[in-house]
């Protein structure tokens, strides 16, 4: 009896090992992509190509200060940023990274706790919302609405038209133009800064 109590004793405390262990290692995996069309759906604005571009590339750069700072090797380090600016996947966990992207992938472990505890907050899926609230917004109000048969371009490219006419673009100068068949263009111009808004009327 004394020796089934000891077994007993023995495989509970494993069984709390275990436990612990699987507690600690929490994997967090995610794409930049899906993670940028979420932020879409739920505000309800477009994110254009210069605005996705950029808050991949602030992402980027935090993630490799961080983990040059925290000992990271370049090359790896190097290849993860390569991955977030092509939106790629990225899974974290106590153990390591593995981060893909369209053309390769990379796999990495860390040194100790402290280095996966500093490292892997830059590779939170929260913070491309945390970028992109930062970057500034374009509100296009065009008069009369219906139908919605205008095109919208922002610097040069195009975007697609919606119902509530928000745009996030990056910081600097900023070109808008929006057309309607046998109507004259609406265009504007202007140089933007994080946190800015503006509103373009169009009549057309």
């Amino acid at each position: 009896m004394r020796k089934l109590l000891q077994v007993l004793a023995v495989c509970f405390a494993l069984a709390g090992v275990a436990a612990g262990a699987r507690a600690q290692d929490v994997i967090e995996e995610f794409n930049y992509e899906i993670q940028i069309s979420a932020w879409e759906k739920q505000s309800g604005e477009v994110v254009t190509p210069s605005a996705h571009k950029a808050a991949l590339k602030a992402i980027a750069t935090d993630f490799t200060s961080t983990a040059t700072y925290a000992g990271i090797n370049p090359t790896d380090a190097s290849k993860v940023a390569m991955a977030i600016r092509d939106a790629g996947y990225v899974s974290t966990k106590s153990q390591g990274v593995i981060a893909k992207w369209s053309t390769g992938e990379v796999h990495f472990g860390w040194e100790d706790a402290d280095q996966y505890a500093t490292v892997s907050k830059t590779l939170k899926p929260e913070l491309i919302s945390l970028h992109l609230d930062r970057l500034p917004r374009i509100s296009i109000v065009v008069d009369p609405v219906p139908p919605v048969d205008y095109l919208v371009e922002i610097n040069g490219e195009r975007v697609r038209t919606t119902d509530k006419g928000q745009y996030r673009v990056d910081v600097g100068d900023v070109v808008v133009r929006v057309t309607r068949a046998s109507r004259q263009d609406c265009l504007w111009t202007g140089n933007l800064q994080a946190g800015a808004e503006q509103q373009v009327a169009c009549k057309l």
